[in-house]
């Protein structure tokens, strides 16, 4: 994404996968949407409403604004549009890349993934055949502690997915549908340093969201600063924006932490506020919003 808002200067991005096209559950804001600036064409669905159930028992609503971002199909898109190195693995020194026999010198963008500590959580999301849903369903289980599942109905199908700390498999949805797809991996929990060191975009800033390990909200929000500061050659708008990432990302790590160690107690708050309505008139994935809203 960075090297298409950049593509009058011929970027190169360096890619150590085979191929482009992640997949990911996609979630996002209408708020963080609007900050990527891409066409609709990459929206699979817009929700206004989610369900929380615990243990199939309570449900808490959320009322809010998000759709499913396809990443996968916008991934590709973007790889046409740019120029890609792959499969590839780089040694980076400061504002040289060495790739192979080859070096290329300018300014270094660091996209590679998150590389310091964390609490890692491992996820694993199915395709299934479509059902007729309007909301999308997350479930919290008492025996996941820190961890959830969901269901996200699109027009094409239908994802189901878990994240735990051991294993996923036992915490997904039971849909009887036929399987489409399939795919997993890990994620981590990150409290961000503020201020990096070197000029870094996506997973590798540590910028996650804490629960649910989407990191596309931090994405949209660095773009457009980062490209000016490239464009400028002057990054203080692109660190203000990245420190006031971090800090709400560490209110969601230490939100997040609490709620694992009060995980037993979830079920008194769920029976207090059983049916009840959070109204998130704010950006959503500013998790910590959930947390200070009161149900009505």
């Amino acid at each position: 994404m960075l090297a298409y808002k950049l593509r009058d200067l011929n970027p190169i991005v360096f890619d150590r996968r085979r191929n482009a096209g992640k997949k990911c559950t996609g979630i996002i804001s209408y708020e963080t949407f609007l900050k990527l600036g891409v066409s609709k064409e990459f929206v699979d669905r817009f929700f206004n409403l989610i369900e929380i159930k615990y243990d199939n028992k309570y449900s808490v609503y959320v009322n809010t604004n998000i759709l499913r971002l396809n990443r996968e199909k916008l991934e590709l898109w973007l790889d046409n549009e740019v120029k890609t190195k792959r499969p590839v693995n780089v040694i980076v020194k400061e504002n040289l890349i060495i790739a192979g026999n080859e070096k290329f010198s300018g300014t270094v963008v660091d996209c590679s993934g998150w590389k310091g500590k964390a609490k890692w959580l491992k996820a694993i999301e199915y395709l299934v055949e479509p059902i007729n849903e309007e909301k999308i369903t997350v479930y919290l289980d008492r025996r996941n502690v820190g961890g959830f599942s969901w269901i996200v109905p699109l027009p094409y199908g239908t994802l189901i997915g878990s994240i735990s700390y051991n294993d996923p498999r036992p915490f997904l949805p039971n849909i009887e549908k036929r399987v489409l797809d399939m795919h997993g991996g890990s994620i981590p929990r990150v409290l961000p340093d503020f201020k990096p060191k070197t000029l870094k975009l996506g997973d590798s800033t540590g910028l996650i969201k804490t629960f649910t390990g989407g990191g596309i909200f931090s994405i949209a929000s660095l773009l457009s600063p980062l490209v000016r500061g490239i464009y400028n050659n002057d990054f203080n708008e692109y660190y203000d924006t990245y420190n006031k990432l971090a800090k709400e990302i560490r209110r969601q790590y230490y939100i997040t932490n609490v709620l694992e160690y009060t995980w037993r107690f979830l079920p008194l708050i769920f029976k207090i506020y059983n049916g009840k309505t959070i109204r998130v008139s704010e950006e959503f994935d500013m998790h910590s919003f959930l947390i200070r809203r009161i149900p009505h």
